[in-house]
């Protein structure tokens, strides 16, 4: 989980240079490059945020992996209140980053082409993750499904809820504190020869 500073604000450049790190991601070959990457500050960021966090689905959603992620076992051990007041707080503010971007994708009826957008999006989301900690910012991706929601979010977007979907959401921002790196299992690469 990550605390963001929201009185810091996030500077235009390096935004500018992290949604052009997004545009460079591998893409898939139904929409070459279809994907829309919206970033939202002040009032039009607590407009989407009031969105998602109104609803009981998402809601559901996010705290049910905040109580199933590998570190919460940890985390209740060592101060379980404070990671439920934590979590609880997320729920309002989803981590009170003054930047979130919003990465979209074209809908498809096909569930072929909508993974293959998908899967760009995601690409997307990697490049500007790794931008943004070139900037000295922290960043978080949260994911929900809920139709109703996105078509909401589309909706303030002006954009057609038929034609687009709402992949995750990107927070980004001067981090308060950030998590340790999980674990990584071992034998997970290998080389042959």
């Amino acid at each position: 989980m990550r605390k963001f500073d929201p009185e810091k604000p996030v500077g235009n450049e390096s935004l500018n240079r992290i949604l052009e790190a997004g545009t460079w991601a591998p893409y898939g070959p139904y929409f070459p490059q279809g994907w829309k990457f919206i970033a939202v500050k002040g009032a039009k960021r607590e407009q989407i945020i009031s969105i998602v966090t109104k609803s009981q689905t998402v809601l559901k959603y996010l705290r049910t992996q905040y109580e199933t992620a590998p570190w919460a076992a940890e985390a209740e051990s060592k101060a379980e209140h404070e990671t439920k007041e934590f979590a609880k707080e997320f729920g309002h503010t989803l981590g009170r980053a003054p930047v979130t971007i919003l990465a979209l994708v074209p809908y498809s009826e096909s569930l072929a082409v909508r993974g293959h957008n998908m899967g760009s999006a995601w690409a997307a989301a990697q490049n500007m993750m790794l931008q943004a900690q070139a900037e000295g910012l922290n960043s978080g991706v949260i994911t929900f499904h809920s139709p109703a929601v996105q078509h909401k979010l589309t909706e303030v977007l002006e954009l057609s809820g038929d034609e687009w979907m709402v992949v995750y959401l990107l927070n980004i921002g001067y981090g308060i504190e950030s998590p340790e790196a999980p674990h990584r299992k071992e034998g997970l690469s290998e080389i042959r020869e």
